[in-house]
């Protein structure tokens, strides 16, 4: 397993990134500056390090030299709100092996991973888990064709609605299709289905759901599930 250290100030994004990567099958770690970078690296090797350059404590720029002259074999790929070619080129001559910029779609940014992966020794491809099922006759959510977990009706369309949708669905979207208003009670109750879903999947099967909350409100699923 590949792991990755996402180097990010705002904390919920880096959290969202992370999140994200670790439904997909990756090892991850998230650091808030450079020193948390330099602590993070102190306690065990990282395979890929995603780099945002306006750093609280140094300038990302800054980082890559020393990065590239401790650590040659690691991964380094720059995600960063700076859009301009000319840092682009400077990040991709001081030793990056990439620029991406955000906004960028999760989808995307672990293609980017992975294509970086498949270039480095010992790599083995990490494959999304796709064994989880949503019955729809039944209402009940199956993890690997053993487990079957019976929803009550608004953790069923909460699914429902999640797994019929490939990008998050805002919070609004989800009072809707769940028949709820749109008030700020209704959004906290659905924060409390998600926690007791969260509960009730991981006591039945003993794996975490792939569920993710959205940069920016709402939620989505880290992984396809099939509808049956």
């Amino acid at each position: 397993m590949s792991k990755i250290i996402v180097v990010e100030d705002n904390l919920s994004y880096a959290e969202d990134v992370a999140e994200y990567l670790s439904g997909i099958g990756y090892e991850t770690e998230t650091a808030p500056n450079a020193a948390g970078l330099w602590s993070a690296l102190s306690r065990g090797r990282a395979d890929v390090i995603l780099l945002d350059l306006g750093l609280p404590d140094e300038d990302g720029f800054n980082l890559i030299p020393k990065l590239r002259k401790l650590h040659p074999d690691m991964g380094l790929i720059i995600l960063t709100a700076r859009v301009t070619t000319d840092n682009r080129i400077q990040g991709l001559r001081l030793g990056a092996d990439g620029y991406l910029t955000k906004p960028i779609k999760f989808p995307e940014l672990a293609a980017h991973i992975e294509a970086l992966c498949r270039r480095m020794p010992g790599y083995e491809k990490t494959k999304p888990s796709s064994s989880w099922v949503l019955r729809l006759a039944g209402r009940q959510i199956e993890w690997d064709g053993k487990n079957s977990i019976a929803l009550t009706e608004k953790e069923f369309n909460f699914l429902h609605l999640l797994a019929q949708n490939q990008q998050p669905v805002p919070r609004k979207s989800l009072l809707v299709g769940m028949g709820e208003p749109d008030a700020p009670e209704a959004a906290n109750r659905i924060d409390m289905l998600v926690y007791r879903l969260r509960k009730k999947v991981k006591t039945a099967t003993g794996e975490e759901l792939p569920l993710r909350s959205s940069y920016g409100g709402g939620y989505g699923l880290l992984v396809p599930f099939s509808l049956f």
